[in-house]
């Protein structure tokens, strides 16, 4: 199963044009990403618009939404939306596709962070003008 996650993913974006794989690896680049970016102490939330490429066009009007303003007047997340953790791990920038399933409502990637794996996350991806974007992500454990 590794050396066929390994395949896919050295293959160019074009190879999953039109493949039941495409939503991972949108997924993993996205998370990647991600944790570049906080890494760099530059937080996409704080800059949503960078998003656009991986997030879709809702989330993205909601998550400025949430941050314009006085965050003391609204209730703000405890933790990073699309992470779903305060803090992230040294290791987290080794990010892994475990799986994928989808119901009426979007595509589920499961995400782990870090070597052990114990920080997962499924992102909620629908298609939006032909390209598959991120909605949401919850915590699974």
């Amino acid at each position: 199963m590794k050396t066929l996650l390994i395949f896919l993913l050295a293959l160019p974006p074009l190879a999953f044009a039109d493949s039941i794989y495409e939503p991972g690896f949108v997924a993993l680049k996205f998370n990647q990403w991600y944790i570049g970016q906080l890494e760099k102490d530059k937080p996409p939330v704080l800059n949503p618009d960078l998003m656009q490429e991986y997030v879709c066009a809702e989330t993205i009007t909601a998550i400025k939404k949430m941050y314009s303003g006085d965050s003391n007047d609204k209730d703000m997340p405890d933790a990073d939306m699309f992470i779903k953790s305060q803090d992230w791990g040294e290791d987290w920038d080794q990010v892994t596709v475990l799986h994928s399933d989808f119901d009426a409502v979007c595509t589920n990637v499961y995400i782990s962070f870090g070597k052990k794996q114990d920080h997962v996350v499924a992102d909620c991806l629908v298609q939006e003008k032909g390209q598959w974007k991120i909605r949401s992500a919850t915590l699974i454990k």
